[in-house]
């Protein structure tokens, strides 16, 4: 079990973390934009995946091995910069009414999202660098390690998902034809810049 004292420091630390608009926030920020704020909630879940798979690596000693398989987490981070940049051409190219026509697909939502966040490399940089320098890891028991898993299960959902609302609250109040061909435009263009940005990172 974690002292109340590293825990709060953790979480307060990890909070920071999630909240500074990376990859991920953007990603979820542009899907929110492109089809509204249900398309986002398995692309937060997977993105808490993500963490906590980088979390389980760094927690059990195996940050090294994570390092190790660089080229690995290199093909990762190309795959979803990829598929940011293909979703943002969807979104330019895709006519205004077939945003909403077209359903989220909730399965490409979580894969790309826990893809993205397996390459993010402030993700990777936090839990291998910082989380040992918190969390003392060689005392680290189940129940601690349980403790960490909630914090990702928590905070992450609960973060990414307020921006999520707030960008799909702002798309609300543009219903005009003009309005929305705008906003597909933005969205893919933020979505393919948050692509290029992963990949050349």
């Amino acid at each position: 079990m974690l002292s109340l004292h590293s825990y709060l420091i953790y979480c307060g630390i990890y909070a920071i973390a999630i909240a500074v608009p990376g990859p991920g926030i953007v990603a979820i920020v542009a899907r929110a934009l492109g089809q509204g704020f249900r398309a986002t909630v398995p692309a937060a879940f997977g993105c808490a995946l993500g963490d906590l798979t980088l979390m389980t690596f760094s927690a059990f000693g195996l940050a090294l091995a994570a390092q190790a398989l660089g080229e690995l987490f290199l093909v990762v981070k190309l795959a979803g910069a990829a598929y940011l940049v293909y979703l943002g051409y969807k979104y330019w190219t895709a006519p205004v009414a077939a945003v909403d026509l077209v359903p989220a697909d909730a399965r490409r939502g979580f894969l790309a999202q826990y893809a993205l966040t397996l390459g993010n490399p402030k993700a990777i940089a936090f839990f291998v660098a910082l989380l040992p320098t918190v969390v003392n890891l060689k005392t680290l028991n189940a129940i601690g390690y349980l403790e960490l898993c909630a914090a990702s299960l928590i905070l992450i959902p609960a973060i990414t998902l307020a921006y999520a609302a707030f960008a799909s609250r702002a798309r609300a109040f543009l219903s005009s034809e003009r309005a929305r061909r705008r906003l597909n435009k933005g969205a893919a263009l933020i979505i393919t810049g948050a692509g290029i940005g992963v990949a050349v990172s």
